[in-house]
């Protein structure tokens, strides 16, 4: 089992929560210029999203999903979730930022997410591209059984999730921002949790 410094720990949400308010958006094409696409993580670095341009309106790519959002008003987005019978919202902040909340839950606090990386519009595909999503399927589930690791094992499935829709160079400067990140809360000299999607290459 991977250790972090007790600073570094947080408590884990459960991973059907987390996934749920993290779920994808699409809007206007007027509107959708305002989104800058790329990689977002939550703050506190739990949780990783890659919000695209798709035609006319946005997706955000998670670990095991797609879904699309419904303009509400100029910054407000709605997706119903027939699953949960829930509604979840996504808000945009400004070029930089968006929140994920409950419209429907009275005094909901909404959830920031910032962006770590910018994303070419079209979305890359290669034959890699279904394993890296296998990968970032398996390190996010690692999120809700191992508490004491959840930003290790958001930021593998990020990684992952990345290297699924992007190319190599891009991948690999969004790796090294994660590989810091990881760094910082890690004992010095620790080897790459996830060599497979984060390799020495941009983990020294």
């Amino acid at each position: 089992m991977l250790k972090l410094h007790p600073r570094a720990r947080i408590a884990a949400p459960r991973a059907a929560l987390a996934l749920a308010l993290l779920t994808a958006c699409a809007t206007p094409a007027a509107l959708a210029a305002d989104v800058t696409p790329g990689t977002y993580m939550l703050e506190g670095g739990s949780y990783t999203i890659d919000v695209q341009r798709d035609g006319d309106g946005l997706v955000v790519v998670e670990p095991n999903k797609r879904s699309p959002y419904a303009r509400i008003d100029d910054d407000e987005f709605h997706f119903y979730n027939d699953n949960t019978q829930t509604n979840y919202g996504i808000r945009y902040l400004d070029a930089r930022t968006i929140e994920a909340f409950k419209p429907d839950v009275p005094g909901n606090v909404g959830s920031r997410l910032v962006l770590m990386s910018g994303g070419a519009d079209a979305i890359v595909e290669s034959a890699e591209s279904g394993r890296w999503e296998a990968l970032a399927e398996s390190y996010a589930a690692r999120i809700e059984t191992d508490s004491a690791n959840v930003q290790v094992w958001a930021a593998c499935a990020g990684v992952a999730m990345k290297r699924s829709t992007s190319t190599e160079a891009d991948a690999d400067a969004y790796a090294r921002q994660m590989a810091q990140m990881l760094q910082q809360m890690m004992p010095a000299g620790s080897a790459s949790p996830c060599a497979d999607v984060m390799p020495d290459r941009v983990w020294r």
